[in-house]
């Protein structure tokens, strides 16, 4: 229960133009919420606009702060409550957002990765194995000892269209964080927008490389670990904490911000054999081009007739499936 007369609000920025009304939030004694507008959507300008702010913030070297942590609709500030007050940080903010003319102008430098994935791998399936044995004997997110057929369930699609629905759009990287070297990859085409609840309770081990969705996010695992996505298959490295091979000389993590990556299918042999090109003989080349969003043309292309209509049918068919599928 929140203690009476407790408020994590400290303030606000009213709703203006394309901008949506910005709620700040303490989070701790050197922590700061910011999140646009009180409604959990998944509109991906948010974003666009998030990460502009988020530089020109980071451009003005602010004293006392440290980092930030943007999403979908959030940036986490962290600052040094011993060089700069939350209500200062909030006006430099307030001053960025005040001074931006708006996303219409804005080209995100955006990388495009091609990961190659295994769908159902082997891997994968030990680790949902394991929790039906160990777990939860009864989850109902596993069916045929997988959970592809729950995440078309929820979705009102078959198997194969959620395959071609996790292939068949490019997934914009809102910001890294959570896990090291994690990202946090949402899809550019809303047609391809699937939802899924997490596992209830969660898996106790997930294997390196395995791809997951939760809620309407894409998470690629960058080491063994817990988690709670649905699988859908593996992919091949994202993270190396030795720091081997070229990819990574100058950190362990391959993603960044405003990043895209598209996935292909691939055989769990050919994925195999690339985790072993990149982390033993260093020598696998990936697959990453140099590229840009410009979010006016974007936008345009969101609201085109044909992709509002043909987004609103797979919308309805998704709650549809949504109300019916077994719940965790």
């Amino acid at each position: 229960m929140k203690p009476q007369g407790y408020e994590t609000m400290i303030d606000t920025l009213p709703q203006d133009n394309d901008r949506k009304e910005v709620l700040f939030r303490q989070a701790g004694d050197g922590f700061l919420q910011v999140e646009y507008g009180h409604e959990q959507v998944l509109y991906v300008p948010d974003s666009f606009r998030m990460l502009a702010v988020d530089s020109a913030i980071k451009e003005k070297h602010v004293k006392g702060l440290i980092e930030t942590v943007p999403g979908l609709r959030t940036n986490m500030f962290h600052f040094d409550p011993l060089e700069i007050t939350a209500q200062e940080l909030i006006e430099v903010i307030k001053e960025t957002e005040e001074s931006f003319k708006g996303i219409d102008d804005v080209v995100v430098e955006s990388r495009l990765i091609n990961l190659p994935i295994a769908f159902e791998d082997s891997e994968t399936k030990k680790a949902v194995e394991k929790y039906a044995q160990s777990i939860r004997p009864d989850a109902p997110n596993i069916i045929d000892g997988y959970n592809l057929e729950y995440i078309a369930l929820c979705n009102g699609v078959t198997k194969e269209e959620v395959k071609k629905m996790l292939l068949g759009t490019e997934w914009f990287n809102s910001g890294c964080g959570f896990w090291p070297g994690g990202g946090f990859f949402w899809p550019l085409d809303p047609r391809c927008a699937l939802v899924v609840p997490k596992y209830n309770p969660p898996r106790t081990w997930t294997p390196e490389g395995s791809v997951g969705i939760g809620g309407p996010c894409v998470f690629t695992y960058t080491t063994a670990t817990g988690g709670g996505y649905q699988l859908f298959g593996r992919t091949i490295p994202t993270f190396q904490f030795a720091m081997k091979h070229p990819q990574f000389k100058e950190g362990p993590f391959l993603y960044r911000n405003a990043d895209r990556i598209r996935f292909y299918e691939a055989t769990e042999q050919e994925v195999l054999g690339i985790f072993e090109h990149v982390h033993d003989k260093t020598d696998y080349r990936y697959d990453i081009e140099e590229g840009s969003i410009v979010v006016k043309d974007y936008i345009e292309w969101l609201n085109r007739e044909d992709i509002k209509s043909e987004t609103e049918a797979y919308l309805k068919k998704q709650a549809e499936g949504a109300a019916t599928a077994p719940k965790l």
